[in-house]
């Protein structure tokens, strides 16, 4: 992805179009770094983004409405700003001046405020956002720079306003043949790589469009005739930049490469491209996708990362529970000892530290008796049944915890699985379990939270009946206590991590072709997925209980039987569009 020279003059382009003349109705701020301005032009509604963050800075028209971030307390000093001078005003003029990624927007406000100008610079993590007032003079800007830190350029109230610094490269549309050549066959040796050379030689120019520039040079040298590379390059360049204007350009993205441009790439493959009517319309559809993938991405890490804590924490306390087990296996050692004493105490010495005394259940043997010299022969054995009772009964909470540990870590098992495989709604439900459950801090404590029933995944199969897929603990708890009735059936794969999956409107037994396909989609949606054979399970809801003490989606259930299916069976997979 690059918001580069060409985008920042299609989209000035679209905008210079489209927005003169419109009135600033509101200046919001939805999260740190975007600014929103909302505009009323010829009876339409318009949002202007503004974004300054070092990973989506860029500016368009958007479709989003302008919500205020839960995060945010109060707006920055900057907006107050800008809606000081902003709100009631109406946009005069829009340019970008050279090749730069830069954005100037002038204002003429309300009565009894002098007119302004807001310059967008979109350069990645030195993006920011100014206003400037009369002869010059910054009033604000998103991002300041104190003149210690830069004396060449500050940004800060009160200062000069000074351009962007030019880079060392060629104008491309002032440059000469002699003088491209000389500097790209320079920076051919320095670099090695055409498009390398070529982004270092010509001012204006991406990374993506240097391999733009290079493939089609090469495409149109086969139908003329050039003495180098370098001569193809410098008229397809000159070409591009002096035909640039609005019919040039074609918003086009690729998805699967995660890139858009401002006109067609024709060194790319066609079928992955996708064409928009507007820049705007491609910037705010390529942005929102990748801020959501991100966004949904860092939830899942947070969420996997506090479920592997969990994971950890538990290894260790089974670990210590484990030693705890050894010593309580002392315990029919305790009780042995204190029955040889009550049986042959008569023998033994009194005062004695130990006593050789025959083994009860194998006569062969002999056992030694460690003592208390202080203590009589009945004390002593007293004393060991004291310590057997003891231990037996640390043994049994020990196995008692080890097997409320067992339960848990199946239970964090089955979540990772969960996280792994949701999507954004059910990674929501996911965190509010986690919440409960105590994995996670509730963040919202105190306020207000919104409630939604869990939306579970529903089917339809071949005959028609529904089949209802549990995406998340929450959703199978859903599914198959609150959404199935008792003659429903009930599907999950045995032994693994998977979803509850209902089978309604039947009765058992159920028909073949409904059942195989259930029991399909109890397999697939499931950490059996990826295998040929998979055993599934099934019974009556009526014969699911919830696990006592457990958590959302543990179950225990009986009168079952068993179905192999393939989980990765093409019919089904394309009868159900997964």
């Amino acid at each position: 992805m690059t918001f580069d020279t060409l985008t920042m003059q299609a989209i000035t382009a679209e905008l210079q179009s489209e927005l003169p003349g419109a009135v600033v109705q509101k200046v919001s701020e939805p999260t740190r770094g975007d600014i929103i301005l909302n505009l009323y032009h010829q009876g339409r509604q318009l949002n202007l983004l503004f974004s300054i963050d070092s990973k989506y800075a860029r500016v368009h028209l958007t479709q989003a409405t302008a919500k205020k971030n839960k995060n945010i307390v109060q707006p920055t000093p900057f907006c107050m700003l800008l809606r000081k001078y902003l709100v009631g005003s109406r946009i005069l003029s829009i340019s970008n001046p050279g090749l730069e990624r830069i954005i100037e927007i002038a204002f003429n406000p309300p009565i009894g405020l002098p007119p302004v100008m807001l310059v967008a610079e979109i350069m990645s993590r030195r993006s920011n956002l100014i206003l400037i007032g009369e002869n010059g003079f910054i009033l604000g800007a998103a991002r300041t720079v104190t003149g210690e830190k830069n004396p060449a350029r500050a940004i800060f109230p009160g200062e000069k306003y000074r351009p962007v610094p030019t880079q060392n490269k060629l104008d491309p549309l002032q440059m000469s043949t002699d003088a491209f050549a000389t500097a790209y066959q320079e920076n051919m040796v320095a670099k090695g790589e055409p498009d390398q050379a070529l982004l270092a030689t010509v001012d204006g120019i991406s990374p993506l469009l240097a391999r733009e520039l290079v493939y089609r040079s090469r495409q149109n040298s086969v139908k003329r005739t050039y003495k180098n590379d370098a001569d193809a390059l410098y008229d397809e360049i000159r070409f591009l930049f002096a035909n640039i204007n609005d019919k040039m350009f074609k918003p086009t993205q690729l998805p699967k490469l995660n890139i858009y441009a401002a006109i067609r790439l024709t060194h790319l493959p066609d079928e992955e491209m996708v064409e928009h009517d507007s820049v705007s319309l491609m910037l705010d559809n390529f942005y929102n996708g990748l801020i959501h993938s991100e966004t949904v991405e860092a939830l899942k890490h947070l969420l996997q990362s506090a479920v592997e804590r969990r994971l950890t924490a538990l290894k260790r306390k089974e670990l210590a529970l484990g030693g705890d087990l050894q010593a309580t296996d002392l315990a029919d050692r305790h009780r042995l000892f204190g029955e040889l004493l009550l049986a042959y105490g008569d023998q033994v010495p009194r005062g004695a530290d130990s006593a050789l005394i025959q083994d009860l259940y194998n006569p062969e043997k002999q056992v030694v008796v460690p003592l208390n010299p202080s203590r009589t022969a009945a004390a002593n054995a007293q004393h060991y049944f004291n310590r057997y009772r003891k231990a037996k009964k640390g043994r049994d909470e020990v196995l008692k915890q080890l097997k409320i540990l067992s339960v848990e870590t199946e239970y964090c098992r089955s979540i990772l699985y969960s996280i792994e495989n949701a999507s954004s709604s059910s990674l929501a439900e996911i965190r509010m379990e986690l919440i409960d459950a105590g994995y996670l801090r509730d963040t919202l404590k105190g306020k207000k939270k919104e409630t939604t029933l869990p939306q579970p995944l529903s089917f339809k199969s071949g005959s028609g009946k529904t089949i209802l897929v549990g995406r998340n603990n929450r959703q199978n708890d859903h599914v198959t206590f609150k959404a199935a009735v008792r003659r429903d059936i009930w599907f999950h794969i045995r032994r693994l991590p998977g979803s509850h999956v209902v089978l309604k409107e039947t009765g058992w037994p159920p028909v073949k072709e409904d059942l195989e396909e259930a029991a399909f989609l109890a397999a697939y949606f499931s950490k059996g997925r990826e295998s040929s054979v998979a055993d599934v399970d099934y019974t009556e809801v009526r014969h699911v209980r919830r696990r006592p003490g457990g958590n959302p989606g543990q179950v225990f259930y009986e009168n079952y039987e068993t179905i192999t299916i393939n989980p990765r069976g093409q019919v089904l997979r394309k009868q159900f569009r997964l």
